[in-house]
């Protein structure tokens, strides 16, 4: 019994270790449970990517015919044309905005949740100390008794 509140205080201490340390050393083991979570519920990564690089190929085809707009305007000037701004750009419009803001509220939610089963093992801990110290203090209690019963007190 003994072993037993001392493996419960042991792994609530390591759940809680990995709570506070969600942010920095753990925040990959809480990012892959996250996207398992979107994809088991249909959310996939690369359909994201899929969408995002279709808008950012959108995007660049106005771009291309906005540079030709441009090229017409100044067919007859001596104005150069920054076509640095008409490049192909990764903008991850869903990926920045839906996806990334989804995942991070599921490891949020998941940090909670360890949190919550460390609590519990902690206080699951402290209940079966307190069971093994009353079971052995009754049963010093009574060897007492019965050494005082054989001495003759």
């Amino acid at each position: 019994m003994k072993n037993a509140y001392q493996i419960t205080y042991g792994t609530s201490i390591l759940v809680f270790l990995l709570v506070i340390l969600g942010s920095s050393v753990t925040k990959p083991v809480f990012q892959s449970f996250s996207q398992r979570t979107l994809e088991t519920a249909g959310v996939k990564k690369s359909s994201i990517d899929s969408l995002d690089s279709r808008i950012d190929e959108m995007v660049y085809t106005v771009a291309r015919v906005q540079l030709q707009i441009e090229k017409l305007k100044n067919l007859f000037s001596d104005r150069e044309i920054d076509e640095g701004k008409y490049q192909k750009q990764r903008n991850e419009v869903f990926s920045k905005n839906i996806y990334n803001p989804v995942t991070e509220l599921l490891i949020i939610f998941y940090r909670i949740l360890f949190l919550c089963i460390g609590v519990f093992l902690f206080l699951s801990g402290v209940i079966i100390q307190l069971i093994y110290r009353g079971t052995e203090l009754r049963y010093r209690v009574t060897a007492l008794e019965n050494k005082l019963e054989l001495d003759g007190i």
